[in-house]
């Protein structure tokens, strides 16, 4: 059995041969065939690039981040002067091609989409204004959604047909360290039903269902499953992951469990840290099953430090030989 079989045991809720651990067991496209962050736009001037909405990222900071305070969007009202992207006139044959020509079919292939609803929405107004929009005027934020969903939609379509992954990640950023950004009631209402339509379009189209949040929004996680949401990446320590997993355990997997917030997500952590944040992970959620590890460790597509090789070694070494004894 390889790293693709035994992972795929997982998301089908089946006991696997080994707990698998993410970076081993996941081959990840789409950082770079897309333009949704400016990784592939054009240059305006130094370390700032331009997506296909228009928005300039300085990618100066280790991982691209919008430029603060140049926002497009004042008033959500004005949304629909924004030029959305047309995904059917990209080069999908040619991106594929560059993203997939080293895969050799070992691993899950799993296409990693940046820039949900709600992500959009604050790159295009800046995160204060559009809490307030949120708001001030939430019929117009979810037709802007709606058209979001389209739009992200006709992009699924596109890398079901050249890509063919097992996973689509869809990601929406809706909660920091303690909570969500906005109350429960105001995702249901005004957010869950587009990203529904979105994760349905996933499953229509043969692929698992991912869900990217980073932060604490285990207040929505009944939201997520019931709208199909297959995988919950990266789950962060802050949730509830037991209870998540008590809950949840037969129709969601728990994707990450790293406490990046504790000591072990320092960058200067000790291995003894690492290690014991490892045997944490295997004690509290490899044992119950439907997991798949993933220790946050350096940054996605970054080239690791010395000592984030060290950080990483020791984890993967104490994870496995733990999970070995308990035969998990």
């Amino acid at each position: 059995m390889n790293e693709k079989e035994n992972l795929l045991r997982v998301y089908r809720h089946q006991k696997p041969e080994w707990t698998p651990i993410y970076m081993e067991s996941v081959y990840l496209v789409g950082l770079i065939s897309n333009n949704e962050t400016g990784l592939q736009g054009k240059t305006v001037r130094e370390k700032v690039q331009l997506d296909e909405f228009g928005v300039e990222w300085e990618m100066g900071h280790g991982a691209p981040v919008p430029v603060p305070g140049n926002y497009l969007l004042e008033d959500i009202c004005n949304w629909r002067d924004i030029k959305f992207p047309e995904p059917k006139t990209w080069d999908w044959s040619q991106m594929a091609a560059t993203e997939l020509k080293d895969y050799d079919g070992s691993k899950v292939l799993t296409y990693f989409s940046e820039q949900g609803c709600f992500d959009r929405l604050t790159q295009l107004m800046g995160f204060e204004n559009a809490l307030m929009a949120l708001l001030e005027e939430p019929e117009e934020c979810s037709d802007f959604f709606s058209a979001i969903a389209d739009y992200k939609i006709e992009l699924i379509e596109c890398v079901a047909k050249y890509y063919q992954p097992d996973v689509f990640c869809y990601t929406d950023d809706l909660a920091k360290v303690d909570s969500l950004f906005m109350s429960p009631e105001t995702y249901r209402e005004i957010i869950k039903p587009h990203h529904a339509r979105i994760i349905n379009a996933i499953l229509k189209n043969d692929m698992i269902a991912e869900q990217h949040t980073c932060g604490k929004c285990d207040a929505i996680m009944d939201d997520y499953v019931e709208i199909g949401v297959q995988s919950f990446f990266p789950a962060q320590a802050s949730n509830d992951l037991v209870g998540i997993q008590k809950k949840h355990g037969d129709k969601l997997i728990i994707t990450g469990g790293f406490d990046s917030q504790g000591p072990a997500g320092f960058p200067d952590a000790s291995i003894d840290t690492i290690e014991a944040e490892a045997l944490r992970m295997v004690e509290q959620y490899a044992i119950n099953g439907s997991y798949l590890c993933m220790p946050m460790i350096g940054a996605i597509g970054a080239e690791p430090t010395p000592l984030q090789l060290m950080q990483m070694g020791a984890f993967m070494q104490t994870f496995r030989s733990e999970c070995q004894k308990r035969g998990i």
